[in-house]
């Protein structure tokens, strides 16, 4: 009986050990990755501090005057540019009046 015994704790002290190897080469690649993702976090933070810099930059009204001036070839508003509802109809002619959606409508008659 003792040499059960013995060979039956023999192997509970083997199965401990390689448990506990395991364990140990576990948490070490654990915590690799964990360090890994904090990198990869640190990464991430630090591309988010640049985009909102890039973002309050461009976001400036001056920023956006200059890059529509240059890039797009708008200019601001002239005075005259501007009217007021009541004037509209002196300005660009009375409403039109538009055709009903449900209402076929022929290519050629148009044309």
């Amino acid at each position: 009986m003792s040499k059960r015994a013995f060979l039956f704790g023999l192997a509970v002290v083997a199965v401990l050990i390689f448990s506990l190897y395991r364990a140990k080469y576990g948490a070490q690649d654990t915590v690799a990755e964990i360090k890994n993702i904090e990198v990869q976090i640190e990464a991430a933070e630090a591309e988010h501090a640049e985009l909102l810099a890039e973002f309050a930059h461009r976001s400036r009204q001056e920023w956006i005057e200059e890059f529509a001036r240059r890039e797009l070839g708008m200019v601001p508003a002239r005075a005259e540019q501007f009217v007021r509802t009541v004037d509209l109809d002196g300005r660009v002619g009375p409403p039109m009046e538009l055709p009903d959606p449900d209402t076929p409508v022929d290519r050629e008659v148009q044309q």
